[in-house]
């Protein structure tokens, strides 16, 4: 994936519009995926009322994609140095965005013990978003120091949470055309999470005739946790193992 010899350009003209291109695909997800069950909330149409770590992985979670769009207008205006200071509250959020992302599922899971549909299966999925996005964001902050690295590692980490915007957008009329097998669900799933993919690997090709290690190592290490993932989903053993996880943690009264 790299060409011999030719070293690695860290900045190209196209970088700024490719990243703001990005952040308004992230945001277009986000509004897509995550508003109408939001207002459907407000409108008292949720299944249960919402507990404070619900609020916590929202609040964290458009917070994590404010400051990433703060954090790529300062460097499309030159301010570097506001940028680096500013950075490190994204340390700050990654915490609050792994653990209350994983108790949010655990209620709404625990909830639909007893309440159809029966999903306890489907736990694995925010299972991997949590932990693929801690670990590459966790990286980022590690690899502040090299800017293209650590710009890399916060587009695959923002990659994985925009990637499950998208999936509650679409992944419904994507699943009636793919169904929920095992490719199915890979599909209906993780599309739009593999179609960034794509792009960044393409972007670096065309920009610098190479692909930077962050991706090369990156990428596959995603698309083989989606092959994980959707072999756990659909295996018979998973779906007891998942309510054992989550019955006994706090939920909803049921």
């Amino acid at each position: 994936m790299a060409a011999q010899g030719v070293p690695f350009t860290a900045w190209h003209r196209w970088d700024r519009n490719f990243f703001l291109g990005f952040v308004l695909f992230a945001w277009l997800g986000v509004l897509l995926g995550f508003v109408p069950a939001s207002l459907g909330r407000i409108a008292g149409k949720a299944d249960y009322v919402a507990p404070l770590v619900l609020h916590v992985h929202a609040l964290s979670f458009v917070l994590w994609m404010i400051l990433l769009t703060m954090q790529v207008l300062l460097v499309r205006a030159g301010k570097t140095a506001i940028h680096r200071r500013t950075g490190m509250l994204g340390a700050l959020l990654i915490p609050v965005m792994v653990l209350s992302g994983f108790f949010a599922e655990v209620y709404s899971q625990h909830y639909y013990l007893a309440h159809p549909p029966d999903s306890q299966g489907f736990f694995i999925v925010p299972l991997s978003y949590v932990a693929a996005f801690g670990l590459l964001a966790s990286l980022a902050v590690a690899r502040r120091r090299d800017s293209p690295a650590h710009k890399r590692l916060i587009f695959l980490s923002t990659t994985i949470i925009v990637g499950a915007a998208w999936a509650r957008a679409t992944g419904e009329a994507v699943a009636g055309v793919t169904g929920d097998g095992y490719w199915g669900m890979i599909a209906n799933t993780f599309a739009a999470t593999n179609l960034l993919l794509l792009a960044a690997v393409a972007f670096d090709w065309v920009t610098r005739r190479r692909v930077h290690g962050v991706l090369a190592w990156g990428v596959p290490l995603i698309l083989a946790g989606e092959l994980v993932v959707s072999w756990i989903y659909h295996a018979p053993g998973w779906l007891p193992v998942a309510r054992a996880i989550v019955a006994p943690l706090p939920g909803p009264p049921i």
